[in-house]
């Protein structure tokens, strides 16, 4: 799993979701080699990358839709058509040739009332795209979410396992489930970064509280020599010796 830009609490849920480590690409914070060598190490491992995007398809600079457009891969739109039928398709083929260097392979309705409804946007497509799947207007499978945004994963673990299940049994075997050609990716070499950090233990505090972790510091720190000691700010007395 991937996730685009530096979104907290969507990893920690794709992580639960695929049973897969989530690492979060930016084509602006980390650049387009660090991207492609992530992609590649994750090919190594795993025969379906799926990659959630971040606000609208086009929004920012870089958006979801540069990132697809670099590396060949399809995308999938996600709409809430609550409240419309055949605009919903309207939008996703304005959407689908707003740019000539991304592809996508179909539109997923979200918040879709009833077969009716799917149907209604499937015939509006006529077949100028697919509808991948219809996911239904239900708070039982909706994500739970508070003021700052969604809860964080391990405070809620049996109940997103439960919505989990919910979502897999509505999308059964929709057409989300029928993947689009394979997508190639190539290596990439990194240079390894000097070891100015040898010798050098940090602290990190680390707990239900203090969980705002990015990997990929952690993960660079190591690689620069550094040796990390976790400590508990909730549960702890005394900082390790850093």
């Amino acid at each position: 799993g991937n996730s685009i830009g530096p979104d907290y609490f969507d990893p920690q849920i794709l992580e639960q979701a695929s049973g897969q480590p989530v690492t979060q690409l930016d084509l602006w914070m980390a650049g387009a080699e660090y991207c492609r060598h992530q992609f590649y190490l994750a090919a190594q491992q795993s025969d379906l990358i799926l990659v959630e995007g971040a606000m609208g398809v086009f929004d920012g600079e870089p958006s979801s839709a540069d990132l697809a457009a670099t590396f060949n891969i399809p995308i999938a739109l996600v709409i809430d058509v609550k409240g419309m039928a055949q605009t919903a398709a309207a939008v996703a083929l304005g959407l689908a040739s707003f740019r000539d260097d991304v592809e996508f392979c179909g539109l997923i309705a979200n918040n879709c009332g009833t077969q009716r409804h799917a149907q209604l946007i499937d015939n509006a497509l006529a077949g100028r795209m697919p509808l991948l799947a219809n996911l239904a207007r239900d708070p039982e499978v909706s994500l739970p979410e508070r003021h700052l945004g969604l809860v964080q994963a391990h405070e809620v673990r049996e109940e997103l396992e439960h919505r989990f299940n919910l979502g897999k049994a509505w999308l059964g075997g929709q057409a989300i489930c029928d993947l689009p050609k394979p997508v190639a990716f190539t290596s990439q070499d990194i240079a390894a970064p000097q070891k100015l950090l040898q010798g050098t233990t940090i602290g990190i505090a680390r707990d239900a509280a203090f969980s705002f972790i990015y990997s990929a510091n952690t993960r660079l720190l190591e690689a620069m020599g550094a040796k990390l000691s976790y400590f508990s700010p909730l549960n702890d007395q005394h900082l390790p010796d850093v």
